[in-house]
């Protein structure tokens, strides 16, 4: 046979062996698919891959959130802004001649600073401000703004959460009625299970016969368990109860409700001591945390609230709610500057997102006003 007849012969069987081999391929990624399991072969859809994308950001930020955001969108506290530098900004608008000190020290006592506030401001103003400063609005804007940010500075930086070592950490919410405890803690309970953490709330408010059933429905819209045992009427059992249990199952987190209630009323803050006590037997350390829950509407009784709650159990922070629809966010810095504890949380709406961890840099730039909004 001749070398070119050979060479014919090879190109043939080569041809032959790809035709094969291309029939062929089809039966055997079929039979190949059969064999492995389908979570190997199919790709994770678009939204679960976002959702993990999420859920790994979280982890990664430590629950750090992007508070900015409450300067970003300023309208969240121009009620505010209108009560404090609103009405300064139109009373320099308004006069020809420089406004009298008292004048200004008139709009920022009933702008809920706090009397120790106004003074510390109205010290600078008189003392370090020279004749066409005190005629200038943004320059006394300049040292309401400082005054206000070294009052936030002047604590001592602490985490947003004191974690425990080990077993859950307890976080105990009080507050009178009205102020927004249930609704905090179903936002919290939500944004700690969005970052993977274990929480267990516990219903601790037994005096009121509707707490429980709407913490449930925040507690379901989380998807995290509540720890409500039928006919306990013993908060402080509830509590001692919910602690072993999230202990014993190795959860993260315990969010404890209270009963809402005036801090006068003696037996009540006294349920509250013992409700705090009794946590201790389970764990040592426990409350981690005891955070009372503010309604920004009421001012400074807002604050005086807060003074005996403190004197009763020894605040670690303040959520202060509803910012977005008072004139009162100037209690804020009473609040810090009087009861020497910070402001851990801030509320600015109704939605999840609208809990917002407290940044005083933030807070302080949102209720300002700009150069360019004064004619």
């Amino acid at each position: 046979m001749s070398e070119a007849h050979q060479d014919a012969i090879y190109y043939l069987i080569y041809f032959v062996a790809l035709l094969i081999l291309a029939i062929a391929t089809p039966f055997l990624l079929k039979a190949f698919k059969k064999k492995t399991p389908p979570s190997v072969l199919q790709p994770e859809s678009p939204s679960e891959l976002q959702s993990e994308m999420q859920a790994k950001s979280l982890q990664d930020s430590k629950f750090q959130q992007d508070s900015s955001t409450i300067h970003s969108e300023p309208r969240k506290l121009q009620k505010t802004e209108q009560q404090i530098f609103g009405r300064l900004k139109s009373l320099f608008s308004s006069n020809q001649k420089t406004p009298a000190l008292d004048e200004i020290e008139e709009i920022l006592y009933t702008s809920d600073l706090g009397p120790a506030t106004v003074e510390k401001i109205m010290s600078v103003v008189s003392n370090e401000l020279s004749k066409s400063e005190k005629n200038n609005f943004f320059e006394i804007q300049k040292v309401i703004q400082s005054e206000m940010q070294s009052i936030f500075d002047s604590l001592p930086a602490t985490p947003l959460v004191k974690w425990a070592h080990e077993g859950p950490t307890v976080i105990m919410i009080v507050g009178v009625n009205g102020a927004g405890k249930t609704t905090t803690i179903g936002k919290l309970s939500s944004l700690w299970a969005l970052e993977g953490k274990k929480v267990l709330v516990a219903a601790g408010d037994t005096f009121r016969a509707a707490a429980g059933s709407q913490l449930k429905v925040w507690t379901d819209r989380a998807q995290v368990e509540i720890f409500s045992p039928p006919n306990v009427s013993d908060p402080s059992a509830v509590a001692f109860d919910a602690i072993q249990k999230a202990k014993a199952r190795g959860d993260d987190l315990v969010l404890l409700d209270t009963a809402g209630r005036l801090p006068n009323q003696a037996h009540l803050m006294d349920e509250l001591k013992k409700v705090k006590r009794v946590m201790t037997k389970v764990i040592p350390d426990a409350p981690h945390e005891v955070w009372i829950v503010l309604d920004a509407n009421s001012g400074q009784n807002a604050l005086a609230q807060a003074k005996q709650f403190h004197e009763a159990l020894g605040l670690s922070g303040v959520v202060l709610t509803k910012l977005d629809g008072t004139s009162k966010g100037g209690v804020a810095v009473s609040v810090v500057h009087d009861l020497r504890v910070p402001i851990k949380w801030i509320g600015v709406g109704e939605k999840i997102q609208d809990l917002k961890i407290f940044s005083s840099q933030d807070f302080i730039q949102s209720i300002a006003s700009r150069e360019t909004d004064l004619a």
